[in-house]
């Protein structure tokens, strides 16, 4: 797999720097399995939206958590800022309740916790969910797919891997690998047809 070559800074306002970024932010999040497929498309966890503010300088700071608690629901929101140096980039809310689906069992300070990691994927999202779907996955972060939508994809069967790609290293099933070597004579992930197919 190719080396991960990061530059000093990267900025919003350059174009030719963020699709430099998308690259890089493709092949990390791709080496450390940051992303899950969902009926069909796939959507970064929160770190790899971590990993992407970094590379701008973009820090997350938890501003505000309120308990928005009553009866028998735990429910907690959070207000997240991104700070680049002492300015506020963007603000990001998100709240979290065990009364959804897979949170049942959790406790307080886990509701709490999955609050400020929405919050702070939705405050990346706000500024650069461009950028992601410029890399290739969709701008909205993991944690904020509704719950069933997750419960029917892991209901489907796995297709089997059978190869890699040749240029980033995703996985490959067996119809893609045939596909890719009939067209492009290599082993290409869909993301990487795409690539090659716009530089045609």
């Amino acid at each position: 797999m190719k080396q991960i070559i990061l530059q000093d800074n990267y900025e919003l306002s350059k174009p030719s720097q963020m699709q430099k970024m998308a690259v890089i932010l493709k092949e990390h999040i791709i080496r450390n399995k940051l992303y899950v497929p969902i009926a069909g498309k796939n959507y970064v966890q929160v770190e790899g939206w971590q990993f992407a503010g970094g590379l701008l300088k973009l820090i997350p700071r938890v501003a505000e958590v309120i308990n928005l608690s009553s009866g028998t629901e735990t429910k907690w929101q959070a207000k997240v800022e991104l700070m680049q140096g002492d300015k506020v980039i963007s603000i990001g809310y998100a709240v979290c309740s065990n009364k959804e689906g897979k949170k049942k069992t959790f406790d307080e300070y886990a509701v709490l916790s999955m609050a400020q990691t929405r919050a702070i994927g939705k405050a990346y999202r706000n500024i650069i969910g461009w950028v992601m779907k410029l890399s290739g996955y969709e701008p909205t972060p993991v944690e904020e797919i509704k719950p069933d939508m997750v419960k029917a994809e892991e209901k489907k069967e796995t297709p089997k891997i059978e190869a890699e790609c040749s240029e980033c290293g995703n996985p490959l099933t067996k119809a893609e690998k045939e596909f890719s070597l009939k067209i492009y004579k290599k082993q290409l992930c869909r993301s990487c047809q795409a690539d090659k197919k716009k530089k045609k």
